[in-house]
This record gives C-alpha cells, structure tokens and sequence, in this order.
C-alpha cells in the first residue's frame, strides 16, 4: 500500500503541471512563437491585469515596443554627445562631453500593435507588435534628408549671444544627423548621405567653442576662494579661464557672504555664493548656491565649504548656459 503523504504529493504534482498545461493553452500561440516575415520584426510584450486594463494595456504595448528596439538594438530615449567630431589637428573639444540632445525614436514610429490577448487563469494581458524595416527605414531617410536640406545656421558675429546660440543650433544638428544615421543603418537603410556642409558646420562650431575664453571677477575674499575651484570645474566642462577681462567673451562675476558658528571645539562655516555669466550686457546664466563644512579650524572648514560649492555652481552655471542657447532669444540684463 502507497505511503499517503507519497499518493498526495504525486497528485500535487500532477495539478501543478495540469494548471501550467492549461496556463499555457491559453495564450495565444504568438506569445511564445511570435510570427516570422522577411523584412519585418515582431515583439510580444506582457503586463499583470492587477494594474486595471487600461494600464496593463499599455504597459504591455510599451513592453512590445521596447522588445522591437532592443532586437534592433535601438536605444529608446537615450542622449548622444558629440564623440566623433575634431578639427582639421585631430583634436576634440571638451564641449564634445556636455552638449547632449534626447535622442529622437523616429525608428520606432512605424511599430504597429497587431494582436493582443488576455488570459485570465494568470491575470496576464498580452500585445504583439509589428514593423515594417522598409517603411521604417524610409521614414528614418526622410527625416535625415530634412535635416541636411536645412540652411546652416546663421552667424552673427557682432552680437556674441547669436553667435553662441547658432554655434550651438550647429552641434544639435550634428548631433541629431548621427542619431538619425544610426537608427537608418540599424533598419539595414542602405542610401548614402552627403553630410559634409553639417561637418563643416559643426567643425567651426567646435572651433568657436575652443576659443571662447571665460573671465571669472570674484567681488571678496569668499568669491576668491569658490574662483579659484570654480575655474578647474568650468575647465573640465569646456570653458577655458582667462586672466584677462578683455581677451575673454564671457564675463562670470561672484558675490559671497559667509556665516560661521564654533560648537565644542568645531568650527561650522557656511557659504552662499551668487554667480552670473554674461557676455557683454547680455545675460547667460546664473547660480545662486549655498555650502557648509566642519573642521578644527575655521580657515580650512571655509576651505571645504568654497571646494563642495564650487561644484554645484560650476553645474548650474553650465545648465542654465545650455538651456539658454536653446531658448528663442538670449535674456537681457
């Protein structure tokens, strides 16, 4: 006679595997075989119904979605920065690690949801999606003949503001020509494009850039401490010092006031520095940060304090000076 506890584990087992079978019997066949066609890629995406529908819906949709990218190895959403582009010397500029765009999905426009499924016994809600490479592709073409037909963007160089701003409109559109391009050579897009006016442009662009010289005039002794930090940090993000107020175009002038506290032998100083970039009476940029530091002594916790804050302006200073070459027009004093 058969041990009960062997006779209820077997039976256990076989519920289990009758549970999966059945599981299994209700999705759709796409799920684990999804359709093969020449010229087009196939994505099955899944969500838990526990979300609502409407919300398992699309998160499977996007799951779908996201599935056709990664097979193409598309980067969805992803930011690209200027890491092929040097001057005639074979140079690069530092500019090339802090101008980045959001990289356009014009690849992924075509993704169509063709079948979706719902099973129940697993409170699971299923899409399908479907694109068409060639059509892809030729809506990745398009978009990249559109860009290369536009003008080059006009140099003022009388006002320094519009020089920066269409310098900057340069390197976009360089930056968007190689996400294009990439996404079009991913889809198997074949057609050759003449980009060396973008080239041109963007070379001269990085030249500018290269050149542009910054003045930092800090207005006390704290400001002095936060510059001499400040300057290394603007360097690392491409922007060059100069000791001279007149060979330099940008113009960063620093006010700073202090607080500081002696608790039980420790020294407590705090900095709050106010910072504006200008090129001529034209306004940039501006950071208005604060930092704080502990030591024994009060010199070198104001030492700390200049070095944590000379970080965070540098940060926001550049930020703000990107987000303003891409505003219609530069802010006035």
């Amino acid at each position: 006679m058969k041990h009960p506890l062997v006779a209820a584990s077997k039976l256990a087992v076989a519920s289990l595997l009758i549970a999966c079978n059945t599981a299994l019997a209700a999705a759709p066949d796409w799920v684990n075989q999804p359709p093969q066609r020449q010229g087009f890629v196939f994505g099955v995406g899944a969500a838990d119904l526990s979300l609502g529908h409407a919300a398992a819906s699309e998160a499977a949709k996007l799951a779908a979605r996201n599935e056709i990218a990664s097979s193409l190895k598309l980067q969805i959403g992803s930011e690209l920065t200027l890491n092929n582009i040097s001057d005639e010397s074979g140079s690069r500029s530092e500019f090339n690690n802090n101008i980045r765009i959001r990289v356009p999905d014009v690849a992924l426009s075509d993704i169509r949801i063709i079948k979706t499924g719902e099973v129940a016994e697993h409170q699971s809600l299923y899409s399908l999606a479907e694109l068409d490479l060639a059509k892809a592709a030729e809506r990745v073409a398009s978009e990249i003949r559109s860009l290369l037909a536009q003008t080059s963007p006009a140099i003022d160089s009388t006002s320094l503001a519009t020089a920066l701003r269409g310098h900057y409109r340069a390197l976009e559109r360089q930056l968007n020509f190689q996400s294009l391009l990439s996404q079009y050579r991913l889809l198997d897009g074949k057609q050759p494009f003449n980009d060396s006016a973008l080239n041109n442009d963007a070379e001269r662009a990085l030249k500018f850039f290269d050149n542009l010289l910054i003045h930092i005039a800090p207005k006390d002794e704290d400001s002095k401490k936060v510059a001499r930090n400040i300057a290394s940090e603007l360097a690392a993000k491409g922007l060059q010092g100069s000791e001279s107020a007149t060979q330099a175009k940008l113009q960063l002038s620093m006010n700073s006031q202090r607080r500081t506290m002696e608790r039980n032998g420790a020294h407590f100083c705090r900095i709050k520095t106010d910072a504006t970039l200008s090129a001529n009476t034209q306004h940039l940029s501006a950071a208005s940060r604060s930092a704080k530091a502990v030591s024994g002594d009060p010199e070198i916790a104001c030492q700390k304090a200049a070095e944590k804050l000379s970080k965070v302006v540098a940060a926001d200073i550049m930020n703000t000076f990107w987000n303003t070459l891409k505003s219609p027009s530069p802010k006035q004093n």
